[in-house]
């Protein structure tokens, strides 16, 4: 290490303050409520071949933090002072933009006239053109319908503002006002970042900070490796699934074979399903890309507070993942929905590690992130409103040590609710409903987290609502050692009305004026026994409202009564009797719903992954395609394939003569 451990401190503390720094200048000018109440966005600072040294945990979302500027660099040409880079293109950066309304823009510091530091900075922006308002369809087929492309290229070249670029910019918006207000909130963070860089250096000098750089990385490095090291050495699989491809009822299957050897940890995404022709895709150009593990960064930040967070945590993990698939696209497989692969990754990652750390990793939580969109005609002209209504989570999984939160998974707790207050001044809407819902959480020792449900009404004829990323509407969030599953979402026009109607997952919707659209998430997955809960926790969950008194009775042996002062109180004899009549059940690890044992009755693990890595010898554009095919030739199906039947049957369709 180059410097002092106490010195390194300090400056560690001062880089933070600088990064910090550029996401409180974006959470207070940015324009949008997106940004500015839900916190889309982050701030870092990288080191000269591109890799952040610092990003704060505290402000802005934490997913990008394993990511690297160096392909977004390189594209960007010879750079000089004053220049600001822009892009959003994920084919030309490596995934650093991982799919286009998300925009970053990054400066480079000079010192000396050498680039000492790069400031970055992202905003996920309202619309950037596209199928639909704010620009993300699940079923767009290629990255061209999603809207503008932008590799890297000068905003801001010598401090003097790139109109053209800007033209372009607002020409391919519906909204270039709005876009416009948060990319100037990231063009002042980025320069407030510049000047306060260089106070620092010139407080410390250039060699000092410069050092404190390196060590800052390999001081993460180091951790991290220590976190890994004491997990038990094997090879661990796991998968898990998204519900469809939105254009039929075929699940997305999600796999990772995890290998731990000392202080190096190996994820092979090898089993992942192709590529799919919708939105469902995930550039990483096959790199260590942080968005494929975001619960194993988790897992390391949790075991060590004290880590310092940068890209350097991520260096001793290995990554496999082979193209084609969804987790590595071939040009120009559409990726808008990409976080929603990101998401079920994260459960797939826990699943795995749950089989070396069992009482050390929580239950699956909702495993979504719904951002739901609401887009309204002004009041004059063809020009539109647009506001996020509220990013959707769901309930998070129940752990060893506490319940699961309500309302929120682990996977996107960096997301804040957006104040209905807020809303309803941004946007023509009237909120109805927005709480948790009863029955939910999936029942354990700790059980999971409650979904949340909202329900808003449509003020305006001509409104358009969206919702990206809503998902485990058919397989639910798993249960684990014991623990059960939690509850799936829906979707319902006009609750309670004698119009009701449930609909499936939203693409694009055009309600009347006057309609109720209610969204409920899924919640999350119990953790342990539900008949070992203590039945105290049970009765405060049945006086909150959010138990029933018969489930209380079903699934966790607590016998609830009410007295003859209308008190609610827990009969001990009845409920001591309840539980020694149940038996307990520890295996499998896993509960997962009866949906996907279902399914999984028929398309086995072993079967799902044959067909995966047969499905890859094909072209990129044929896979989606055969793999429908051999859902469809086996839809009726009751018994389960064998590898031998999958390979018969697809070497069968292909051979099939086209009449």
């Amino acid at each position: 290490m180059r410097t002092d451990p106490a010195q390194l401190e300090i400056m560690r503390s001062y880089f933070n303050a600088i990064a910090s720094g550029m996401g409180h200048v974006i959470e207070r000018t940015s324009f949008t409520t997106f940004v500015k109440e839900s916190a889309d966005f982050a701030t870092a600072l990288a080191t000269p071949d591109g890799e952040f040294f610092v990003y704060p945990k505290t402000v802005g979302v934490t997913i990008f933090m394993g990511l690297t500027l160096k392909r977004a660099i390189e594209e960007s040409g010879e750079l000089e002072p004053g220049d600001i880079i822009i892009t959003n293109d994920p084919y030309s950066t490596d995934g650093l933009a991982t799919h286009l309304p998300d925009i970053h823009v990054f400066k480079p510091i000079f010192v000396d006239g050498k680039i000492a530091s790069y400031a970055w900075a992202f905003v996920h922006i309202s619309d950037v053109g596209g199928l639909v308002p704010a620009s993300i369809s699940p079923t767009a087929t290629d990255i061209h319908q999603e809207g503008l492309r932008i590799p890297p290229v000068k905003l801001y070249r010598a401090g003097k503002e790139n109109k053209d670029v800007l033209a372009f910019l607002n020409a391919n918006s519906r909204v270039p006002d709005l876009n416009y207000g948060d990319i100037n909130a990231m063009i002042a963070a980025v320069n407030t970042a510049e000047t306060r860089f260089m106070g620092m250096v010139e407080k410390f000098g250039m060699t000092p900070v410069e050092n404190a750089m390196t060590d800052l990385l390999e001081q993460a490095e180091m951790r991290s490796e220590n976190i890994i090291r004491e997990i038990p050495n094997g090879t661990y699989s796991f998968a898990d699934y998204l519900d469809d491809d939105m254009v039929s009822e075929v699940p997305i299957r999600l796999a990772v074979t995890v290998t731990i050897e000392g202080s190096t940890i190996t994820l092979d995404f090898s089993d992942c399903d192709p590529q799919v022709q919708t939105a469902f895709n995930l550039v990483t150009n096959g790199s260590r890309h942080s968005f494929l593990f975001q619960g194993l960064i988790n897992y390391i930040i949790s075991s060590d507070p004290f880590i310092p967070v940068n890209g350097g945590l991520t260096r001793p993990v290995h990554v496999i993942a082979p193209r084609g698939t969804l987790v590595n696209p071939e040009y120009p497989a559409s990726v808008g929905i990409r976080h929603s692969i990101t998401m079920r990754l994260y459960n797939v990652i826990l699943g795995a590690l749950a089989q070396a750390l069992p009482e050390m990793i929580p239950a699956a939580g909702a495993g979504q992130s719904a951002i739901v969109v609401l887009s309204t005609p002004e009041s004059a002209g063809g020009a539109r409103k647009m506001a996020v209504v509220e990013p959707m989570g769901g309930g998070g999984g129940g752990q060893f040590d506490m319940d699961g939160v309500d309302g929120i998974d682990h996977a996107s707790g960096f997301l804040k609710n957006t104040p209905i207050e807020s809303l309803e001044q941004h946007i023509d809407i009237f909120v109805h409903k927005y709480e948790l819902v009863a029955d939910t959480a999936g029942a354990g020792y700790h059980r999971g987290g409650h979904a949340i449900q909202l329900d808003f009404e449509i003020m305006k004829p001509e409104s358009i609502v969206t919702a990206r990323g809503m998902e485990r509407l058919r397989f639910q969030p798993w249960g684990l050692l014991g623990g059960q599953p939690g509850a799936v979402g829906k979707v319902v026009r006009n609750p309670g009305q004698p119009d009701a109607v449930q609909l499936p997952k939203i693409e694009i919707l055009r309600p009347k004026k006057g309609d109720v659209i209610s969204i409920s998430a899924p919640g999350g997955g119990g953790w342990g026994n539900p008949l070992e809960r203590e039945s105290g926790f049970v009765l405060e969950e049945v006086e909150a409202g959010l138990l029933s008194r018969e489930n209380a009775e079903s699934l966790y042996g607590v016998s609830v009564v009410i007295g003859p002062d209308g008190r609610l109180s827990v009969d001990e004899i009845a409920t001591e009797q309840k539980r020694k009549e149940r038996t307990p059940h520890y295996e499998p690890s896993w509960n997962f719903g009866e949906a996907r044992e279902a399914y999984e009755a028929v398309w086995t693990p072993k079967a799902s992954s044959t067909l995966a890595r047969l499905l890859r010898e094909l072209p990129a554009n044929q896979r989606s395609h055969y793999k429908h095919l051999m859902h469809k030739n086996n839809e009726n199906r009751m018994s389960p394939l064998n590898k031998e039947e999958v390979e018969t049957q697809l070497d069968q369709l292909l051979n099939e003569k086209i009449e």
